[in-house]
């Protein structure tokens, strides 16, 4: 476990990632972060099964919010709007 105090910016990017909905909350978003920095600097290459395991993990939380109410699940012509006759 770790307690991490922050202020100023770095808790506001973390607010908007998490507000963004790019993350579920203020955790996975520093997970997320975690992940990225280490793609972006090559520190640890992370094998096939991490990455399932991430994945996986990952799609878990989003049908967590999706039962919840927490995330909406959209049809084709909900996301495409006015431009749904386009699917015709």
């Amino acid at each position: 476990m770790l307690n991490l105090r922050l202020e100023g910016l770095p808790e506001e990017v973390l607010n908007a990632v998490v507000r963004m909905g790019v993350a579920s909350n203020r955790t996975e978003a520093i997970r997320l972060m975690i992940l990225h920095y280490n793609e972006h600097y090559g520190i640890q290459p992370m094998t096939p099964k991490m990455e399932r395991e991430a994945l996986i993990r990952r799609i878990d939380e989003i049908d967590a919010e999706i039962a919840s109410g927490k995330r909406k699940v959209l049809t084709a012509k909900e996301a495409l709007g006015k431009y749904a006759k386009y699917l015709e």
